[in-house]
C-alpha cells in the first residue's frame, strides 16, 4: 500500500539553471492547518531542495542539510556539489529505512558542472531528472511538465512552467494548494520568489 504524500513540489533543469517549486498549503485529516508553509529552502548558496510530505520532517531535515553542508565547507574550504548534497541526503534517508521520513525531496542547484536536479524517495534512492515532481499532485504535474518541456528552455521558462504546473495542480489536488514558493538557480546564486493567486478551490 502506498502512501499519499501530502502537498506537491516540482523541478525542471535548463541550460541556464534550475527552477525549485512548491504550493504553500499544510493539511491533515480534511482539515487546513496553513496557508503559508514554505517547502523550498536554499541550503547553500548554490543548491537547494524541495519537499512534499510532513511539515516536521521538511524541517529536520533541512537543518540537517544545512549542518551538514556547512560542516563539509569548514572542512574542505568550499562548497558543497549538488550532486554531493543529493548523496548526502540519500546516505541519511536511508539510515532512516525502518523508520522512514514521510517526505519526497527534489534536490537541484547550479555549481562549477553546471545545473543538476536529483529526486529522492523516502528511503533514499537517488535519480537524476531532467524534471521532476512528488506529492500528492505529481501525477498531474508531471502530465502538464512532460509535453512543454525542452531542452533549450530559458530560466524564464522554465519559471513559468513551474508556476502553471502548480497552479494546474491547486485546481485538482485539495491537498495542495494556497500559491506558490519558487527557488531558482543559476550562475549568479539563487532568488526566492512567490507567488499568490485566486483558485476556484476551497
Amino acid at each position: 500500500m502506498s502512501i499519499v504524500l501530502p502537498g506537491t513540489a516540482v523541478g525542471v533543469k535548463t541550460r541556464d539553471g534550475v527552477v525549485l517549486a512548491s504550493e504553500k498549503r499544510v493539511s491533515y485529516d480534511g482539515f487546513i492547518l496553513s496557508k503559508q508553509a514554505r517547502k523550498v529552502h536554499p541550503v547553500t548558496s548554490r543548491n537547494g531542495v524541495a519537499f512534499a510530505g510532513l511539515m516536521g520532517d521538511i524541517g529536520y531535515l533541512t537543518k540537517l542539510l544545512k549542518l551538514e553542508s556547512k560542516y563539509y565547507e569548514l572542512q574542505f574550504g568550499r562548497e558543497m556539489k549538488t550532486r554531493s548534497l543529493a548523496k548526502v541526503l540519500s546516505v541519511i534517508l536511508y539510515s532512516y529505512k525502518w523508520f522512514p521520513m514521510f517526505t519526497e525531496v527534489i534536490v537541484g542547484g547550479y555549481d562549477e558542472e553546471g545545473p543538476g536536479l536529483y529526486i529522492l524517495d523516502a528511503v533514499g534512492s537517488l535519480i537524476e531528472e531532467k524534471y521532476a515532481a512528488v506529492g500528492s499532485g505529481s501525477q498531474l504535474a508531471l502530465g502538464y511538465i512532460e509535453p512543454r518541456y525542452r531542452d533549450d528552455l530559458t530560466i524564464d521558462e522554465a519559471e513559468k512552467i513551474a508556476v502553471e504546473t502548480i497552479k494546474t495542480v491547486i485546481e485538482r489536488d485539495v491537498l495542495s494548494g494556497d500559491g506558490v514558493d519558487l527557488l531558482i538557480f543559476t550562475k549568479q546564486g539563487y532568488t526566492i520568489k512567490e507567488y499568490v493567486f485566486k483558485t476556484t478551490q476551497t
